[in-house]
């Protein structure tokens, strides 16, 4: 069963008097428990069919199907519930809050979501991704490898139906990357975590099942 399902989408932007074509024409699919690289050049349209499909943009034409639900038919109110609930992003930036400790920041999007059992379902989150050890750290005490584990424990707060990651190891040294996309595939064969994501790089899209090639917009090679 299609997990994502995108139909003749487009999103066109206007940063001055002419139109730029982000995305022209995307039909895709990604199944359940799939883990999918997207590559392709810069400016190729990766990160602007990530944020659709993640529900952090609208398309200016076309579907986006979650899980078989129409979300371009969506209220704000709804969309917004409907990514908290079920939707996890890593970025290349952690995006960690500073003041809070490893285990707080794991924690966060559970208490936004009223999630009963948030600090013991936190802490066994971090354990998952080889963090119990380091629960009370704050961000700067943690490597940047160590920094996005943390992330990567957060965007597992609200059990997701998929995990979308942005250059997720742009920020880090060859060891920690491979590190990271390990955990990912050892989250995708052991949990059938859904993941799609975004990178420059051969080595790390090899890793991952299926790799869409995106170019000028469009998706050049499947």
């Amino acid at each position: 069963m299609e997990m994502i399902r995108t139909d003749n989408l487009k999103k066109s932007y206007m940063p001055g008097k002419v139109e730029v074509k982000a995305l022209n024409g995307v039909d895709t699919s990604i199944e359940h428990g799939e883990f999918v690289a997207i590559m392709g050049p810069s400016g190729g349209g990766k990160s602007t069919f990530l944020n659709l499909v993640g529900m952090l943009d609208t398309p200016t034409s076309g579907e986006i199907y979650i899980d078989g639900n129409d979300v371009t038919k969506m209220s704000g109110n709804t969309r917004a519930e409907y990514r908290l609930k079920h939707i996890g992003f890593v970025f290349q930036f952690f995006n960690l809050f500073n003041e809070l400790t490893a285990v707080e920041n794991v924690m966060f999007p559970m208490m936004l979501n009223k999630q009963s059992g948030y600090k013991d379902r936190a802490r066994e989150l971090l354990g998952l991704v080889g963090l119990g050890d380091r629960l009370r750290h704050l961000p700067s005490e943690l490597s940047g490898g160590q920094q996005q584990r943390v992330t990567i424990a957060r965007s597992l707060a609200n059990d997701p139906k998929m995990l979308l990651a942005d250059e997720p190891t742009g920020n880090l040294d060859t060891k920690s990357s491979l590190e990271i996309i390990e955990l990912f595939r050892k989250l995708n064969v052991e949990r059938g975590q859904t993941i799609v994501m975004v990178t420059h790089s051969p080595e790390i899209g090899r890793m991952a099942d299926r790799i869409i090639h995106f170019r000028d917009g469009k998706i050049e090679a499947l």
